[in-house]
């Protein structure tokens, strides 16, 4: 469990992990250079329980936090934790039941605040993961957002070395390892019942490091489609001339990628951006390529699916959606 400056939140959450059913585990956590009480609570904690031990992070951040944990735990069964979130009481025992060699075990999720209604753009993450676990449809969308959460999984130790465990220096890490776990064709078992309560608060990562930023995903997105979806005579489209569209179109100039890029918007049609022409849509063409689709409104992503489907393309075969 890294730890950096959780504030308020830490003795909860810590208290969560002691109320767990499953008692045979060990909480290695990471004061990663926090400078509110953190390192002192769990030095508090630590003493009343062996099952705890407290660390200083080698270096900095989160990946650092991880490696410096990981170094140190012995279980058979990793999982990770974050120091201000809450675990449901039966949490680690329903992961265990659904763990083994081969399977990464995770669930539904749930997020929470103590200080305001938890924002849509949480609200519609959260649906989306739980309705794909319910689906059994977990890969469908990888390349849109992580479709395993990083406090909701849990892993044999074997497999978790076999895909790098957390040497990768790819950001963001938790998305990072869930491409590696796709990568390398690990099962995914679900539980049925909430396994995590995600906060929401002001301090959150995901609202203060640009690192984890929605737009800071875009190239480790790009670098894994190149890797897993997209062989080397592959003719590539790129369908979308927006914000995201043109930092997709960046990051591929980056890499040397060529690509045709197209928009069913008539304003860009024919445009010259960051020195590529914005063609029309081109169906025809599209269907025996492969289409990397960077088109976030809602109304113009049901148009474009419904167009999809008229024209016989297969999600995963044809194209990906990234937003």
């Amino acid at each position: 469990m890294p730890v950096k400056n959780p504030g308020k939140y830490l003795i909860p959450s810590i208290e969560s992990i002691l109320d767990q059913t499953e008692k045979h585990w060990e909480l290695i956590a990471v004061d990663d250079h926090s400078t509110d009480d953190s390192h002192q609570i769990l030095l508090d904690f630590a003493k009343k329980d062996s099952r705890i031990q407290v660390l200083s992070n080698d270096g900095e951040g989160i990946i650092n936090a991880l490696r410096t944990a990981y170094r140190e735990c012995k279980g058979e069964f990793v999982h990770r934790m974050d120091s201000d979130d809450i675990m449901p009481a039966r949490k680690l025992e329903m992961l265990l039941e659904k763990c083994e060699k081969g399977t990464v075990a995770t669930g539904p999720v749930e997020y929470f605040s103590d200080d305001w209604l938890v924002g849509l753009g949480f609200q519609n993450y959260r649906d989306w993961l739980n309705e794909n676990m319910k689906s059994g449809n977990i890969w469908t969308d990888l390349y849109m957002e992580c479709p395993i959460p990083s406090p909701a999984w849990m892993i044999h130790r074997e497999d978790l070395n076999k895909i790098g465990a957390f040497h990768s220096e790819l950001i963001p890490e938790d998305y990072d390892l869930c491409f590696r776990i796709y990568e390398n064709g690990l099962k995914v078992a679900v539980c049925n019942d909430v396994v995590h309560r995600w906060r929401d608060s002001q301090e959150r990562t995901s609202r203060k490091n640009p690192d984890y930023f929605p737009m800071a995903y875009y190239p480790l997105k790009v670098h894994y489609f190149l890797k897993l979806e997209k062989d080397e005579d592959d003719v590539l489209f790129l369908w979308g001339a927006g914000k995201k569209g043109k930092l997709i179109a960046q990051i591929l100039k980056d890499h040397g990628v060529k690509f045709h890029w197209v928009t069913d918007n008539k304003n860009k049609i024919g445009q010259d951006i960051h020195g590529v022409i914005v063609e029309e849509v081109d169906f025809d063409q599209q269907i025996k390529a492969k289409t990397i689709i960077a088109v976030a409104s809602p109304d113009d992503k049901s148009e474009i699916q419904e167009l999809l489907n008229l024209n016989g393309f297969d999600k995963n075969k044809h194209y990906w959606w990234f937003c």
